[in-house]
């Protein structure tokens, strides 16, 4: 418990330092992070937080990271804690992909990956998609599949 009490508090002083130096504009040119404390009934709290961070911007495509937790202080629940992150990739093509992992403590490891893209195909847009992911502390995955065909109207 000191343990991971120490790595929470170490992250919500060093994300904030080391996303300062944010460029203006929209992600993922600039760095996005949040953190909150919410009150949690009966007697606790739960202290969150989440960052985005530009790894690669290309001429034609781009890379971004991203780094999330929770943990519970005092009431029923406390000590429940989650951490994890994602890697995300897109380029101008209309392909995309991402690679995540969350560690919830007390339920194990889950993993979830996605792929896609889209382009042109006659008149229209084709997207197709599919992702999949594991339950914490399980090895079973579930994952779905997805594709639309979208034709603008004259």
């Amino acid at each position: 418990m000191a343990m991971s009490t120490i790595v929470l508090l170490g992250l919500l002083m060093v994300i904030p330092s080391v996303l300062t130096n944010c460029r203006p504009g929209p992600p993922p040119h600039c760095h996005d992070w949040h953190i909150g404390i919410n009150r949690m009934n009966p007697r606790g709290a739960v202290v969150y937080g989440h960052a985005n961070v530009p790894i690669h911007q290309g001429a034609s495509s781009s890379a971004h990271g991203q780094v999330h937790g929770s943990r519970v202080f005092g009431g029923p629940y406390s000590g429940a804690q989650t951490v994890g992150g994602n890697l995300n990739y897109q380029h101008n093509n209309g392909v995309h992909g991402s690679v995540g992992a969350t560690h919830t403590r007390g339920l194990g490891n889950s993993f979830s990956g996605s792929v896609g893209g889209s382009g042109k195909v006659g008149p229209g847009t084709l997207s197709v998609g599919g992702g999949a992911s594991t339950i914490p502390g399980s090895s079973r995955v579930q994952g779905q599949v997805g594709a639309t065909y979208s034709v603008p109207l004259p």
